[in-house]
Order: C-alpha cells, then sequence, then structure tokens
C-alpha cells in the first residue's frame, strides 16, 4: 500500500469539521471513511467476539517471564527498527492536529520487542494530555494538579503513558514512533477529573506482570481504566490463579461495537514504502479481526 499523497486528499479534518462544535464531554469526531471502502459490514459485525484470550501463550511461559522480570525488562526494551510513521511527517502531523486533550491514542509497536511479545494488533496506549494551547483554551492550564507539570507539557511532552521506569509524561516522538495509531475519544467523562486522576498517578512503578489487578503497578492500559473509572475496560481471565489482564484490542472493538464510552477520532497507518494513509472503521475493524485468527 503506496499512498503518499493520500493523506492530503482525504485527511481526519474531513470528519473534525462536523465535530468543531462538539465538546469532549459530548460527542467525538466522525470516523474518515475513504473512498472505495466496504462498508457493507459495519464495523461492530466485524469486530464481535473479537479478541478473546490472551494468544498462544501456555501457562509455563507466563510463569517463565514472571520468574525473570528484569531480563524481560531489558528484553522488552530493545527497539528492532523505527516506526514507518516517522518517515512520513505530514501524517504525523494531521495525527496530533486531529487530538483533543484526555484522548486516547493506542499504537502498533511491532518495531520494538515488547511489541512481539503481546497479543493483537494494537500493544501500548497513551493519554493526550494536550499541547500548553490546548490546555489552555479549554480552562485547564490553571489546574493546581497541572502547575508542577507546566514545564514539561510546554517543552512538549503532551502524552501520559505507563512505561518502564513509570508513569510519566512524554513527547509525541516517542509515542508516535509507531506503524499505526487509533486515537479514540471518551464520551460523557469529566476532562478535568481525568486528567487529575492521570496526574495523580504520576511515577507508579511500570507493572511488568501485567495485572489488572494489583493496582499499586500500572501497564499502558490499565492507567488508562484508572484515569476513566466510568469505561468498565474488558478484563481478560490469565491462565494463573487470580489474574487479569487489559488487551487494547478489547478496547478498541469495545469502541467499535459501542459497549464502551469512546468515539472514533481516526485510524493512521503509515507502511515500509514510504506511503500512510487514513482509514476508515471498517479497515481498522479488519485489521484488528486479522490479529485474532
Amino acid at each position: 500500500m503506496r499512498v503518499r499523497r493520500r493523506l492530503k486528499r482525504r485527511p481526519w479534518w474531513r470528519g473534525e469539521r462536523l465535530a468543531v462544535a462538539l465538546s469532549l464531554a459530548g460527542c467525538a469526531a466522525a470516523p474518515v471513511v475513504t473512498d472505495g471502502q466496504d462498508t457493507s459490514r459495519p464495523p461492530r459485525e466485524i469486530v464481535s467476539g473479537c479478541c478473546n484470550g490472551t494468544g498462544d501463550y501456555p501457562t509455563w511461559a507466563i510463569e517463565l517471564a514472571d520468574a525473570n522480570v528484569e531480563l524481560m525488562r531489558q528484553v522488552g526494551l530493545i527497539q528492532l527498527r523505527r516506526g514507518h510513521l516517522e518517515a512520513v511527517p505530514e501524517a504525523r502531523a494531521l495525527v496530533e492536529a486531529a487530538l483533543r486533550p484526555m484522548d486516547v491514542v493506542f499504537v502498533q509497536n511491532r518495531n520494538r520487542v515488547s511489541g512481539q511479545l503481546i497479543p493483537g494488533q494494537f500493544t501500548h496506549g497513551a493519554v493526550y494530555i494536550g499541547t500548553e494551547a490546548q490546555l489552555r483554551a479549554a480552562g485547564l492550564w490553571q489546574l493546581p494538579a497541572l502547575v508542577p507539570y507546566r514545564e514539561q507539557i510546554a517543552a512538549g511532552a503532551s502524552y501520559l503513558e505507563a512505561v518502564d521506569g513509570g508513569v510519566r509524561l512524554t513527547t509525541g516522538d516517542v509515542v508516535l514512533n509507531t506503524d499505526a495509531v487509533v486515537a479514540l475519544r471518551p464520551l460523557g467523562m469529566d476532562r478535568i477529573t481525568a486528567l487529575g486522576r492521570g496526574l495523580d498517578r504520576m511515577g507508579v512503578p511500570f507493572d511488568m506482570r501485567f495485572d489488572a489487578n494489583d493496582g499499586s503497578e500500572l501497564f499502558c492500559a490499565e492507567l488508562i481504566g484508572e484515569i476513566y473509572p466510568a469505561a468498565p475496560l474488558p478484563r481478560t481471565p490469565v491462565p494463573l490463579p487470580g489474574r487479569e489482564t487489559i488487551l487494547i484490542d478489547r478496547i478498541v472493538a469495545g469502541a467499535l461495537t459501542g459497549d464502551l464510552p469512546f468515539g472514533l477520532v481516526g485510524y493512521v497507518k503509515a507502511d515500509a514504502g514510504g506511503g500512510a494513509a487514513a482509514l476508515s472503521a471498517q479497515d481498522l475493524a479488519r485489521d484488528i479481526r486479522a490479529a485474532w485468527p
């Protein structure tokens, strides 16, 4: 798929124009549907019943990883290559132009070993805090909880994520070093409260066991669940006693089926040939389904 110029002809802002007067608490931008796409099957049907289980990991493999947390941490940090999106700067600009404070961003980190080890299409997530200008416009810049982090945000750290080293603010250069990104917008949830919850968890250690039942440490999807408790993120049992995890593909699928209160802002995917495209909700649903044969 080599569609380098396609982004300029069919940008996300076609949907953004429909949503310019809509607030984060009420509605999301309309998802982009590109020309020539088969819309005969709704996305909700494509992903219905998808993303169950934990892939092909046997119990012994999970137990081995638990017993070697430090080794797994070091292996997971290995970057195999730069993300394809980096080669198409207009695609990244398109992504960030569409984001609004407290949107949720999920990425495909196949360019990292950690992304190879996690099942599904999307393997990491972050919350877009927003730029200084956006936070000022939204009336959030003066929040007392934000004051200690203003300098970081002004310097470009617009994303909140849970990674090795703990919950932190980071830049788009880090989060969008990826091949594909989908953005979701929370519906009917208060941004001020959500932002406060996120900042309250700054520095919380990373959960190498991906255990959603242990709030003393957090992995990326678990952090998002704590920021948005009104969105009951689906839990997936792990084949070990008392453990559950949260799979990102199930969150995105839940947004597409309407089972979770998130609206689709858009989906962008880049390829090794230097092309990129803003794709439809159907494309997104098909890509998720294909990751779960």
